[in-house]
């Protein structure tokens, strides 16, 4: 396939032969979609984090007594439920990242 070279003013420069094995196939938007998807899940950093029951700073002491108050029972003020309690089941830090077969690869790119 022969395709024209330009130069930096849009003049015809001559003439470039381009590898029919990579050059001559029709685009596929659905490996297009997976490189992209693969390129940029591999970029991602997955730094976000939140504090856990175990990890907010609370006394694990019980806040009041079992029976008698008139409320729901609770043990101690890093749950979940409370304000400035820990996150349950929050973002942790985490690869992204993904398989991509080798020929998906070479295609899309």
């Amino acid at each position: 396939m022969k395709a024209d070279a330009i130069n930096l003013e849009g003049a015809k420069a001559g003439s470039v032969e381009l590898n029919d094995a990579i050059f001559g196939l029709k685009p596929r938007k659905d490996i297009l979609h997976r490189v992209v998807r693969w390129q940029r899940n591999k970029a991602m950093a997955g730094t976000h984090d939140v504090l856990g029951r175990s990890e907010v700073s609370y006394s694990t002491k019980k806040i009041y007594r079992q029976k008698g108050t008139g409320g729901a029972r609770h043990g101690s003020k890093g749950a979940p439920i409370f304000r400035h309690g820990g996150t349950y089941k929050g973002p942790t830090p985490r690869s992204h990242a993904h398989e991509l077969t080798k020929k998906f690869r070479a295609l899309g790119l």
